[in-house]
């Protein structure tokens, strides 16, 4: 469209993950500076984090690329899976199905192949994309593999890559068994202002700008104000500049562009988006039933708990938020953690005292109306009529 009008040979601001346009920001270059050392060492899980079109994929794709062709990659795409379907995925990126694909024998497949690129001196990388989705059980996969080694070597150096909750899910995790496994954790933030200027200068000279096309300096500010510096928002704000530039036959990039292509793509301030963004994840929590827990001893109600935190133990301890006096508990005996919206019971104790309608229990997630046994006491795990309220206005105690 505008491309031979203006003379470029492509369009500099599409929103792929073209590695021709990868403009490294400080923050990306230290990202893969680290990530390049940790795939050399091979020691440990690597977290990376950022906001939706922060650039994650664009510099993993560049990451991938410099790595030797002797590194054997599986990349999970897709992770709305089980924990069954997860590593047959695994096995099929490596090559490596067994004939029977039940759980144990995927998994088998999986460490006997990486211990034959060991080896053979072939590292091999496990990049899972979106990994704010995983379930707790594939979690738990990831990090038995991560801990496969061999002649003290990591087999398996893993990668996950995905949204800033993801680092709240890890947090969550009911043991500190994953997160010792974590070698780095590095979250990509927005472009300031110098190196936005430079960002879209890097993009115009790679499409092929001759000095033609000029974005002022004095627009930098404006551009930030409606995309945060998320290079995503970026790529749009400046395609739609360019747009408006060819449909009015001028070369001039200005105030008045930047004004009408605001208007075209309909956005308001970025912080006025986050702000409504925000507003509107809030009125779809607060529409969900609050999750309560119903403590009976016998035939009384001892206490009625709100489940508003990531994480409440349940025991014997004045900490507890849920105390239950009974011998039969310990100390800390379990605990309950909130994980994408839903709760988890974990059985801290080996005892098997813990049950779950009546079944011995380790880790499940609960639904509406399960009754947990400890001892003498059950606990009811119901959704309340009651709505949620935004957090900092939710109690922390019992409310009965």
């Amino acid at each position: 469209m505008y491309c031979e009008y203006f003379g470029l040979r492509d369009y500099p601001f599409l929103s792929t993950a073209d590695r021709r346009f990868f403009y490294i920001s400080e923050g990306q270059s230290q990202a893969k500076n680290y990530l390049q050392y940790l795939l050399e060492i091979r020691d440990g899980i690597v977290v990376l984090t950022g906001m939706p079109g922060s650039g994650k994929s664009v510099l993993l794709e560049q990451l991938l690329h410099d790595i030797p062709g002797s590194v054997s990659t599986a990349r999970i795409r897709h992770t709305l899976l089980n924990d069954e379907e997860f590593l047959f995925s695994v096995c099929m990126q490596l090559e490596c199905i067994p004939e029977e694909t039940a759980k144990p024998q995927l998994f088998n497949a999986i460490r006997d192949y990486a211990m034959d690129q060991h080896l053979a001196m072939k590292p091999v990388l496990l990049v899972v994309e979106d990994a704010q989705n995983l379930n707790p059980r594939i979690l738990e996969e990831i990090r038995q593999l991560a801990s496969l080694e061999m002649f003290g070597r990591k087999l398996i150096q893993v990668i996950l890559v995905g949204q800033p909750e993801l680092e709240d899910i890890l947090a969550a995790m009911p043991n500190e068994a994953l997160a010792q496994h974590i070698r780095l954790q590095h979250r990509l933030m927005p472009l300031g202002k110098r190196e936005l200027s430079e960002y879209i200068d890097y993009r115009l000279y790679v499409a092929g700008n001759d000095g033609r096309i000029v974005f002022p300096s004095e627009l930098m500010q404006d551009i930030l104000a409606y995309t945060g510096g998320i290079p995503r928002l970026i790529n749009q704000l400046c395609d739609m500049m360019l747009v408006t530039a060819f449909i009015n036959h001028t070369d001039l990039i200005d105030s008045r562009c930047l004004r009408s292509s605001v208007q075209k793509l309909g956005w308001p301030l970025y912080a006025e988006r986050r702000h409504d963004s925000a507003r509107l994840n809030r009125d779809d929590v607060d529409m969900r039933p609050v999750p309560l827990l119903t403590v009976h001893n016998g035939d009384s109600i001892v206490g009625k708990y709100l489940l508003n935190k990531k994480r409440m133990l349940i025991g014997r301890s004045a900490n507890a938020e849920i105390v239950i006096d009974d011998p039969a508990a310990g100390r800390i005996h379990a605990q309950l953690v909130n994980m994408d919206k839903q709760f988890f019971i974990h059985d801290l104790n080996n005892n098997g005292e813990t049950s779950l309608n009546d079944q011995p229990v380790k880790w499940r997630v609960l639904s509406d109306g399960d009754v947990l046994q400890i001892g003498n006491y059950t606990l009811e795990y119901q959704l309340s009529d009651k709505q949620l309220m935004p957090e900092d206005e939710q109690e922390s105690a019992a409310i009965a």
